[in-house]
């Protein structure tokens, strides 16, 4: 293997040698020298400038041959990298699925011994775990599923579970003796309250029999203070009655006489009314009438124009 390496080492040496550009870096730099000496001081003469564009040709014609021989050394590679290649492919299709084989193997070997280790561990873990006390049942074949870190990390898992459990049971019971506690003051309370009110209750028994006994007697007042109002309010009704009857028939009579008086003026005034129109000659057609404030005023027309 090592002959082989300076083999390619001398390989690539004598390639690199083989596939030099033709023109050199010297060559190229003398060119450029020359060419930079090329000025156009007046860009309107034709001729200056057609000297510089003939030296940019020739510089572009050596890039273009430069370029060329690059493309052909690269094409050269390009077959070689694929003929390469496909020998490459060609000589692992044979080694390929051998090596495929034996990592299978060498992988169902490694599950059977870790299986194995696993197993062996199998009464230390289900040990470490009856410790927890928690009554979770667990079965072999989901232990050996388990890899260390799987199983301290289930193994945790269960003991701040038992924990949390614990103290809830714990807060439970405690809860539960505080509320039984609590029941029974509640209940003493009660009891104390309850007789507190029987007392009331007997007390207020006997204020309610005195209570009453003097509201039977105020009642007994009271009605006979409201027969005695009773019968003077209808005296006052029956006087104020007979009053407003009295004043009643004395009103309808002025009413009665200042309504014959008014009609009776009514009458005189009408008559006067027609004599003084008589007396004054009314005539509907040349007399109108005027009533301001209840003075009447008789005009007559004397005579029209028709515009």
């Amino acid at each position: 293997m090592e002959n082989q390496e300076l083999d390619l080492v001398k390989v690539q040496s004598e390639v690199t040698k083989a596939t030099r550009l033709s023109v050199t870096k010297k060559e190229l730099e003398d060119m450029v020298a020359i060419s930079s000496k090329i000025t156009v001081p007046d860009l309107t003469n034709k001729s200056q400038v057609a000297i510089a564009k003939e030296a940019r040709l020739k510089l572009r014609k050596v890039e273009i041959d430069i370029e060329k021989q690059g493309k052909g050394y690269r094409d050269i590679f390009t077959a070689v990298n694929k003929a390469i290649l496909a020998d490459e492919k060609e000589l692992k299709a044979i080694t390929s699925p051998e090596i495929e084989r034996i990592e299978k193997i060498e992988e169902e070997a490694r599950k059977i011994e870790i299986v194995l280790e696993r197993t062996a561990q199998l009464p230390f873990r289900h040990e470490q775990l009856s410790v927890i006390d928690d009554g979770v049942e667990v079965t072999d074949a989901e232990l050996l599923e388990m890899d260390s870190q799987s199983f301290t990390d289930y193994k945790n898992s269960r003991i701040a579970q038992k924990l949390e459990d614990d103290r809830t049971a714990l807060e439970e019971a405690q809860a539960k003796v505080r509320a039984e506690a609590e029941r029974q003051e509640r209940e003493n309370a009660t009891r104390e309250r309850e007789e507190i009110a029987r007392k009331e209750e007997q007390e207020l028994s006997i204020k309610r029999l005195e209570i009453e006994k003097q509201n039977a007697e105020l009642r007994i007042q009271q009605e006979k203070a409201d027969a005695d109002r009773r019968v003077k309010e209808a005296e006052e009704r029956a006087k104020q009655e007979a009053k407003e009857k009295e004043d009643r028939i004395q009103q309808e009579k002025i009413m009665k006489e200042a309504k014959e008086q008014e009609e009776k003026e009514k009458l005189e005034s009408k008559k006067k009314y027609q004599d003084w129109l008589t007396k004054n000659d009314y005539d509907e057609a040349t007399h109108y009438l005027r009533n301001e404030n209840g003075i009447i005023t008789l005009y007559k027309a004397i005579s029209t124009f028709k515009i």
